[in-house]
């Protein structure tokens, strides 16, 4: 993703103008969420090919919970960015060392992260330099920089600040898995009419029961997990 892509996320958010993506967010503190953003929603006239599930972020808020810098998790690499009026203010390198780079540890043992200049201009590349090196990143043989996982340091007791789904919204992911059972259940039975009774007609079946389950799975689950709310 390009800064100008990253900075219209943050607009949108801010804006609540959201509506073309599907965005679930989960508080890992008071100034940073963790969350997975489909920029694009499923629909049923995807390319079978289209398998990418979710992109992987982290949203920086100010002490007024307006977002004022992004974090694009790719793995092998991150790519932040921070809006231009909220620049030189800490807001990044902060979340970075008491939030983010431990949240990161808990599924990796390295990070790294790429700043090219030819990319990014030499006024961006002095700043997210000064960023990476101040987050204990080293230039690598490689010419990225790496950060690896202090093992030493007790690692954060938690992924993150549970909330609770309302049972309006409850009522509408039961539905959601119903239909999809059901859209499930009439491509097994084109195939079933089409072809007989066969081992993949039954194993279609099958997995239309274990959908269809958990209609009423998702609700016992969220009941045992009622108290886990903080």
């Amino acid at each position: 993703m390009t800064d100008q892509s990253l900075q219209s996320l943050i607009d949108n958010l801010n804006s609540g103008n959201t509506g073309s993506y599907l965005i679930f967010r989960r508080p890992l503190s008071q100034y940073v969420d963790y969350a997975k953003i489909w920029l694009e929603k499923p629909t049923a006239d995807d390319s079978v090919t289209s398998s990418d599930g979710p992109d992987h972020f982290y949203l920086i808020k100010n002490n007024e919970g307006v977002f004022v810098a992004i974090v694009y998790d790719m793995r092998r690499d991150l790519h932040w960015f921070v809006l231009p009026q909220y620049r030189g203010k800490g807001h990044l390198t902060q979340s970075m060392k008491s939030t983010i780079i431990p949240h990161l540890f808990l599924s990796r043992d390295q990070q790294r992260i790429t700043i090219d200049e030819m990319q990014i201009g030499p006024q961006n590349f002095k700043a997210s330099q000064k960023v990476a090196l101040d987050l204990g990143f080293t230039k690598s043989e490689e010419e990225d920089y790496i950060l690896l996982k202090d093992h030493s340091i007790k690692e954060i007791p938690d992924a993150g600040v549970n909330s609770e789904l309302t049972p309006e919204r409850v009522g509408e992911l039961r539905k959601q898995i119903n239909f999809l059972a059901r859209s499930l259940w009439a491509i097994q039975t084109e195939i079933e009419m089409g072809y007989g009774k066969t081992e993949y007609s039954e194993e279609l079946q099958q997995l239309v029961w274990q959908i269809k389950n958990h209609t009423w799975k998702i609700e016992d689950f969220l009941w045992s997990n009622k108290n886990n709310i903080d």
